[in-house]
C-alpha cells in the first residue's frame, strides 16, 4: 500500500512539474488618470507598473480624453518636438519592470499624428515599446551574454516599420534590424490610424554556461506575422525576459533625424504576458467586442428615449434617475476574462454611477462613476474594467446614483 501511495505522489509531482506557469498578465489601458494630465511615472505606479529611472514622462507625455483613444475614453500621447532627437530631449522612456520570465508576449496599439515627421534628411526612431533583459545591451555596446540584450520597434525612411535588436552574434557594433513584411511585401506605419504591434521573445537557453542558438523573436502587425527570427543568441547566464521597455524618440546621433515639426505618437490598450492566450490581438477575429446602443434595451424602469445631440445621431436613454435600469438580454460571451466595459453618457451634474450587474442583479460586476461633462449635449465616454463569465447573459445597467444620459455602451475583451 505504501508502495502505491509513493508512487501516486511522484506521478502527481510528475505531472505539477509539467504544468506551464504563467506570470500574471499586466494591463494598462490609461483610464484611470485625469485628462489633460503628464503621465509620470508616479502615475504609472498607481496603476501597477514600475520603472527604476525615466525621461520624458513628466514633460512629454499627456493622458488625451479629449481627442484619439483606441477603447475607453482615454489614450497616452507623446511628444517629439520639432528639431530634437535622443531620449533627453524627444519622446519617453522607461525600462517597466516585469516578473523574470523565459518567454513574454507584448502587445501595444499606437496611432502616429496625421502629419508625423520622419525625420530631416536622416530617417529613424524607436517605436514604443519593446522586450529587454538583464543590463539591456543596446548603444552599441558589444552583447557578451552576460550583459543583456532588448529587442524594440523603430520606423526608418517613409516609415517603413522594422525590428531593432540586441543579441550575441549582431552583425556590427549596432543592432541589427529586420524590415517588417506581409506576403514579401514591406511593410509602412500608417499614420492617423491605430495599429496594433504584437512581440515575442524568447530568451535561448543555457549550457554548461554556453548559450544555445535556440532564442527567437517574432512580430505581429494588425494581427498578422511580419517577422520572425530565430536561432539567436541572448544569454550565457540566467537573465530572462524582466523588462517591458518603454523606449520611444527620434534619433540616431545625428540633427539630421529630427522631426521637421512637432510630432505626436499616442499608445493606448498596452498588455505584456508570459501566456499567448491572453493577447486576443493574436486570435481569430481580434478582440472579442460588442457595441449596444442604450435604446435597443429588452426591458427597462423609468427611462425615454429621446434623439441624440451625440456624433453618429440615433437616439440616446435619457431621464435616468436613481434606481432606473435598462437590461439587455441573450449577450453571448464566449469566453471568460477581464473585459473593459465602455459607457457614452452625458451630465450636467456631477455624482452620478452606473452599476454593471447580471441576470436581474445576481451577479454584480462593477460600478463606474459618471462625471459632470458640462451639458445634456456634451458626450463623453467612461469606462472601468470587470471579469465576466462565459456564458448566454442578461446584462443590466442600474443608476445606482442617476442624472445622466447613455447613447450606446460596449464590451471589449482584454485578456
Amino acid at each position: 500500500m505504501k508502495k502505491k501511495v509513493l508512487l501516486l505522489v511522484l506521478v502527481f509531482f510528475m505531472m505539477m512539474g509539467s504544468v506551464v506557469a504563467y506570470a500574471a498578465p499586466k494591463v494598462n489601458t490609461f483610464e484611470r488618470p485625469v485628462r489633460g494630465s503628464a503621465y509620470t511615472m508616479a502615475q504609472w505606479g498607481t496603476d501597477g507598473w514600475s520603472a527604476p529611472w525615466d525621461l520624458g514622462m513628466s514633460n512629454r507625455t499627456w493622458i488625451d480624453g479629449y481627442n484619439f483613444n483606441h477603447s475607453g475614453g482615454q489614450s497616452l500621447r507623446v511628444f517629439y518636438p520639432q528639431g530634437q532627437i535622443g531620449p533627453e530631449y524627444s519622446g519617453a522612456s522607461a525600462p517597466l519592470t516585469l516578473t523574470p520570465g523565459q518567454q513574454y508576449y507584448l502587445s501595444y496599439w499606437v496611432r502616429f499624428s496625421s502629419d508625423f515627421s520622419w525625420g530631416t534628411t536622416q530617417y529613424g526612431g524607436k517605436v514604443g515599446l519593446g522586450l529587454a533583459g538583464g543590463a539591456d545591451c543596446s548603444g552599441g555596446q558589444e552583447c557578451t551574454g552576460y550583459n543583456g540584450f532588448n529587442s524594440r520597434m523603430i520606423w526608418r525612411s517613409g516609415g517603413k516599420a522594422a525590428l531593432y535588436y540586441y543579441h550575441m552574434d549582431k552583425a556590427g557594433q549596432y543592432g541589427d534590424y529586420a524590415n517588417l513584411t506581409n506576403n514579401g511585401a514591406e511593410i509602412y506605419y500608417q499614420k492617423g490610424t491605430w495599429i496594433n504591434i504584437v512581440q515575442r521573445l524568447k530568451v535561448n537557453t543555457v549550457t554548461n554556461g554556453n548559450a544555445n542558438p535556440d532564442g527567437e523573436i517574432q512580430v505581429w502587425y494588425n494581427g498578422v506575422s511580419a517577422a520572425n527570427i530565430t536561432g539567436l543568441r541572448f544569454v550565457r547566464n540566467t537573465d530572462k525576459v524582466d523588462k517591458a521597455y518603454f523606449d520611444s524618440f527620434f534619433g540616431g546621433a545625428t540633427p539630421e533625424f529630427a522631426p521637421q515639426n512637432d510630432s505626436y505618437i499616442w499608445y493606448d490598450d498596452l498588455k505584456v504576458s508570459t501566456n499567448p492566450a491572453e493577447i486576443c490581438e493574436l486570435a481569430i477575429g481580434g478582440c472579442y467586442n460588442r457595441t449596444f446602443q442604450a435604446e435597443s434595451y429588452n426591458a427597462m424602469s423609468g427611462v425615454i428615449t429621446e434623439t441624440t445631440p451625440d456624433t453618429g445621431g440615433g437616439q440616446n436613454v435619457g431621464s435616468i434617475d436613481s434606481q432606473d435600469w435598462i437590461a439587455f438580454t441573450n449577450v453571448n460571451i464566449p469566453t471568460s476574462g477581464t473585459y473593459l466595459v465602455e459607457y457614452r453618457v452625458a451630465s450636467p451634474n456631477n455624482d452620478g454611477k452606473i452599476s454593471l450587474d447580471l441576470n436581474a442583479g445576481a451577479t454584480v460586476l462593477g460600478q463606474v462613476n459618471v462625471p459632470n461633462t458640462g451639458s445634456w449635449s456634451s458626450y463623453r465616454t467612461v469606462s472601468h474594467q470587470v471579469q465576466i463569465p462565459a456564458g448566454t447573459h442578461q446584462f443590466g445597467l442600474y443608476a445606482a446614483t442617476g442624472g445622466f444620459d447613455i447613447n450606446w455602451w460596449k464590451i471589449t475583451k482584454l485578456y
